[in-house]
């Protein structure tokens, strides 16, 4: 029989244990949630020159890295906290209420501060997040190359596919044709980088958050886009899209003296890097039809929109503001 005193030794080292693995849970999923908020806004990051700038804006640059090493972390923190709280209280079922019970309040309160100070939280802890991701960065890599070997595989399978599909021998008839050029352009989808169908920056109407109502009105009319982007600095700053849609009603009632950054709305940011398959499907689950292209820094490279991932199906669309 073990003595009382080693007994209370070994119950208070459990629940020291517990409350540690509890605050490094909580400062991870801080990490985790700051970091989905500060994705929103990371084309800042590029204008401050700090230490702490330039590592938030790598973690920022390697999304799927980052979100492995926190996730991975925090599945090993969870089994520790429930296996911990099981052994304190010697009850499986109230150890499992009082477990649920406390990642919800965890989440729920972690969730409402961070929507306040989210990107000062992340910069605080970036150097804790940059430890982490050098821990786990061996698991990455096997993950990494885990999931290479998955792509290439079914690459490999989908090609052989859209051979079989399009390798069409005697065609002569114009409809096949043209049905086998519509099969070739979209099995091209998954092989094609928004990049490559972009529209480049340089050919991008954007609006300022400087400009008075009237300017952003005539540049609207004068434009002739249906969603322009807004920036605070330049283009590398983008704050959201404005829908020239919302401004109809100004437009019709004669009104010039608004406040038109109420109307901003968010912007969803993209790879370049990213196939156009996934960004379409995207486009379908969020009901948008454009994104921000940025660079591996955060940079803006440029719009796509759904009208680009069309073309690239059935050719040129032209409307009334295409040029004639």
């Amino acid at each position: 029989m073990e003595p009382p005193s080693s007994i209370i030794d070994d119950y208070f080292s459990q629940e020291i244990t517990l409350i540690f693995a509890l605050l490094v849970y909580v400062l991870i999923a801080a990490l985790d949630l700051s970091y989905r908020q500060l994705r929103v806004s990371q084309a800042s990051l590029n204008e401050n020159q700090s230490r702490g700038a330039k590592r938030v804006a790598r973690m920022l640059s390697s999304p799927a890295e980052f979100e492995g090493t926190m996730l991975q972390f925090s599945l090993l923190l969870k089994i520790g906290i429930i296996f911990l709280i099981t052994k304190i209280f010697n009850q499986p079922i109230a150890a499992a209420a009082i477990s649920v019970t406390l990642f919800f309040i965890v989440n729920a309160s972690l969730s409402f501060i961070v929507n306040r100070r989210g990107q000062m939280i992340f910069g605080r802890l970036s150097l804790f997040a940059y430890l982490l991701c050098k821990l786990g960065a061996p698991f990455n890599i096997i993950l990494s190359r885990f999931n290479t070997a998955l792509d290439e595989s079914r690459e490999q399978r989908e090609a052989q596919s859209i051979e079989d599909i399009t390798d069409v021998d005697n065609i002569s008839d114009a409809s096949q044709v043209e049905e086998k050029r519509l099969l070739k352009s979209i099995a091209d989808l998954s092989t094609t980088s928004v990049s490559e169908i972009m529209r480049h920056r340089v050919e991008v109407a954007a609006l300022s958050t400087s400009m008075s109502s009237s300017e952003v009105l005539n540049k609207a009319i004068e434009c002739g886009y249906s969603r322009l982007p807004v920036y605070e600095k330049n283009l590398d700053s983008v704050r959201g899209f404005l829908y020239v849609k919302d401004l109809v009603g100004y437009i019709r009632d004669g009104v010039k003296d608004f406040d038109w950054h109420k109307l901003i709305r968010e912007a969803y940011f993209v790879p370049g890097s990213k196939k156009i398959n996934d960004l379409l499907e995207e486009f379908r689950q969020k009901k948008i039809h454009l994104a921000l292209v940025v660079d591996e820094y955060g940079g803006t490279d440029g719009i796509v929109t759904l009208e680009d991932v069309l073309e690239e199906i059935v050719g040129e669309i032209s409307d009334e503001s295409d040029e004639t």
